[in-house]
């Protein structure tokens, strides 16, 4: 369902059997209310006429960092190790600075995506294994996602997963999502014990998870 307001322009409401009301906006803009199947569309009004402040002031804030961020969106620098590169595209070669140069066929961005992966397959399980050696941790399967809102995640069997995305950070931002999974193979939650477990192995931890909030416009490429 599709909710215009003068303001905000379009919202998009999801009904669902949760009990609670919530307003999210993704990094692209977009606003979705979420509330319960019988939830009355008068309270959704209010509830969006209420939150207009807030929703627009996270809305300047998006546009202002998508702007910002431009060229990477748009595929003309590329972000790789915390480092900025100029992609060129050239008879069928993509050339990402002075550090790699790819051949393709149709899809330019799509090689992009590939030779990423890549990447992060050879980079990040190594890290990870580097600290699940120092933190003396055993983990189950380890995979590479394409999430959109996590940089990782642990489940209940010890699998863990690193967004390909990773490969685009600097390294502390690695080490640091690689230590809060690992952490979570002793704590499965985000208690006390849990970042102090965290702390353990990257004091400055509080540091580095603020510069990530820098990086989060990368999981809208690709």
């Amino acid at each position: 369902m599709l909710y215009y307001d003068s303001m905000t322009n379009k919202i998009y409401i999801k009904r669902s059997g949760r009990k609670s009301v919530a307003i999210k906006i993704d990094n692209q803009g977009l606003v979705t209310v979420f509330c319960p199947l019988n939830y009355p569309e008068t309270k959704i009004q209010q509830l969006i006429s209420e939150k207009r402040n807030w929703i627009l002031t996270h809305l300047k804030q998006i546009n202002t960092d998508n702007s910002k961020n431009g060229d990477f969106l748009d595929y003309k620098k590329l972000l790789f190790g915390g480092n900025s590169y100029d992609i060129t595209y050239n008879d069928n070669t993509i050339k990402i600075g002075d550090i790699a140069q790819i051949k393709y066929r149709k899809d330019g961005v799509s090689s992009l995506k590939k030779w990423l992966k890549k990447g992060a397959e050879d980079k990040l399980e190594t890290v990870l294994k580097q600290w699940a050696s120092v933190m003396k941790l055993s983990y189950g399967e380890f995979f590479l996602t394409q999430a959109r809102k996590k940089w990782g995640s642990c489940d209940n069997k010890k699998r863990i997963r690193l967004n390909f995305r990773l490969i685009m950070l600097p390294e502390d931002c690695i080490n640091y999502v690689c230590i809060h999974e690992l952490s979570h193979l002793l704590h499965l939650n985000h208690s006390q014990k849990f970042w102090n477990t965290v702390a353990k192995y990257m004091p400055n931890y509080k540091i580095i998870k603020k510069q990530m909030k820098d990086y989060s416009f990368t999981l809208q490429l690709f």
